[in-house]
């Protein structure tokens, strides 16, 4: 079983940082990782270097790999130096969304996840779903906050940091979490299967 005995998340939202800790539940037969039950320990907010709501899997998967970097260099400051043999873990999630049909201007939000070894990135995208477009005319065309924008579908204080706007939207059938846990688990079989991709290219 590979261990990352160092661990460090670029966002201190609580929806992301539930998807996190059940995606590291689920792998923990093949992966071992910190205690993560206390978030405070292993979480912090950084910049992103993109827009709040970027647009399209580019920048949006910039936005990830900004999250997982800055978030490494952060462990670099607070956690004390181990031996090389030592894996640390840099961690990014970011949302963003996906032109789908231009002609409605349809858009689909999704996560990615980063993660970042100090070498390299490994991607974990998660399945989108659709944004009501009244929704994205407040975001994209009048620039309003999303807290502001969203008002109109639920006025719930904080949505964004529990079930998220997929959770009302789905009527509790899947939530933000679920997202962000979906990316993580495929990032991280990702950079588990970082060996065979060598081989296999």
């Amino acid at each position: 079983m590979e261990t990352i005995q160092a661990l460090m998340l670029g966002t201190t939202n609580a929806a992301k940082i539930h998807g996190v800790q059940d995606a590291f539940a689920e792998m923990q037969p093949v992966l071992g990782a910190p205690d993560l039950s206390q978030p405070f320990t292993w979480t912090c907010q950084v910049e992103t270097g993109v827009s709040e709501e970027p647009w399209g899997f580019p920048l949006t998967i910039r936005g990830a790999q900004n999250r997982a970097r800055a978030a490494y260099a952060r462990l670099d400051e607070t956690a004390p130096p181990c031996p090389t043999a030592e894996v640390r873990m840099g961690l990014g999630v970011e949302s963003g969304f996906i032109e789908v049909a231009p002609e409605t201007f349809t858009l689909y939000n999704f996560d990615v996840c980063a993660l970042f070894d100090g070498q390299a990135y490994y991607l974990g995208i998660s399945p989108g779903f659709e944004y009501p477009r009244r929704l994205v005319r407040h975001i994209f065309f009048d620039r309003q906050p999303f807290q502001q924008a969203r008002q109109y579908i639920t006025t719930t204080a904080q949505v964004e940091q529990q079930a998220g706007l997929v959770g009302v939207l789905a009527g509790g059938l899947t939530d933000r979490p679920e997202m962000t846990r979906l990316a993580t688990r495929l990032a991280l079989i990702r950079y588990l299967q970082r060996h065979a991709y060598a081989k296999w290219d």
